[in-house]
């Protein structure tokens, strides 16, 4: 893997957590707008990693422009367990936002991570072994934020996700 983002070139078969997870900071550390996740779960063990929450926590700190969207299905884990990106969320409300999406006929679990207009990295649903890298391709990044967009209207703050203040 090179660290050059410009040498860097479409992937195809990438297995999930890992090296899913390499490439997924790869584009939170190359973001200079936005980052956008679509995950069921947000994945402990492709998510839940120093390196990411590091490069979100640098990109939420870059300007005031820049933002991250999450979107999942499920939070009982992230809630249960913790996570990095939640805390982050929690430091950050107004930069990292944490959305719930239980069901939309267009979402069949599908991961995707997107940055900016020309990054995506996306895992079909139900595949662990599938997944490709595409670091400057606009037109797959357009389909898959218009994926992203149409998910995200229908999502909500889920109230599970709130910092409880003691």
């Amino acid at each position: 893997m090179s660290d050059e983002p410009s040498g860097e070139t479409f992937v195809t078969g990438l297995e999930y957590p890992r090296p899913f997870d390499e490439y997924a900071v790869r584009l939170a550390q190359s973001a200079t707008r936005y980052l956008c996740i679509l995950s069921p779960r947000l994945d402990h063990a492709a998510f839940d990693t120093a390196a990411l929450a590091d490069a979100l926590s640098a990109l939420a700190r870059a300007s005031r422009q820049t933002h991250i969207r999450i979107l999942v299905s499920d939070s009982r884990e992230l809630v249960g367990r913790g996570h990095r990106l939640l805390q982050l969320a929690r430091r950050l409300p107004s930069k990292v936002l944490i959305q719930k999406l239980p069901e939309h006929p267009d979402w069949n679990g599908q991961t995707v991570v997107i940055r900016d207009r020309d990054g995506v990295l996306y895992k079909p649903g139900g595949s662990d072994h599938d997944a490709f890298y595409e670091p400057a391709s606009r037109a797959s990044t357009a389909r898959h934020l218009d994926l992203f967009e149409e998910l995200w209207r229908y999502s909500a703050r889920d109230p599970e996700l709130r910092s409880l203040s003691l």
